[in-house]
């Protein structure tokens, strides 16, 4: 497990050049507040994003990338691969800090005026709850909305960009977003006390 956080720490770093880089190379840093990463496939989180986006009404504070788009490409997008995407929201900021789970809705929410909305879950055990409910949400939206499981989608786009094919292995212990936890395997989201 430590050489897994190692290695993710060293891809966020990674992640964070790469983005600072191209900020230097253009001579200023993007305007944008935070990258919002969107399944552009999904009805109901093309519907939120379509309300930011008339939220952000072309003031341009939120970068929305679709990464069901065939030119979404992972090194631009702090190393976040198609098939990490599709687990659950991710979010990039400006210095190439990647937030996920409800954090990326507080700040999109922030950036068009609307912080109010999760304002409460900067607090625990809201801020755990919140993050419980959506880990349920990410875990069954394919199947809510009538789509094919996570593994059909990757087998569909050919899936050369999975985690086991980028590395050429897995963690210990690392498994697919739609394979189930091994029996005695405490959920990897807090639980509300």
């Amino acid at each position: 497990a430590a050489w897994g956080l190692a290695g993710a720490l060293g891809r966020q770093s990674l992640a964070r050049r790469s983005l600072a880089a191209r900020a230097s190379s253009s001579g200023a840093p993007p305007d944008w507040e935070i990258r919002m990463l969107y399944d552009g496939e999904c009805p109901l989180c093309e519907r939120e994003v379509n309300m930011l986006k008339d939220r952000d009404a072309g003031k341009g504070k939120i970068d929305f990338v679709d990464i069901a788009s065939p030119n979404y490409a992972a090194e631009d997008n702090a190393g976040i691969s198609y098939e990490r995407a599709m687990g659950n929201i991710h979010g990039i900021l400006p210095d190439g800090t990647v937030v996920t789970d409800i954090e990326v809705f507080r700040r999109l929410y922030e950036a068009v005026g609307l912080g109010w909305v999760y304002w409460v879950t900067r607090y625990e055990p809201v801020s755990r709850l919140a993050n419980a409910v959506y880990g349920v949400w990410a875990k069954y939206r394919l199947q809510v909305t009538g789509r094919p499981d996570l593994a059909a989608i990757l087998d569909s786009r050919g899936a050369p960009e999975t985690c086991a094919q980028q590395s050429g292995k897995r963690e210990p212990g690392e498994r697919r977003a739609w394979e189930p936890r091994p029996r005695g395997v405490e959920d990897e989201m807090p639980r509300a006390r």
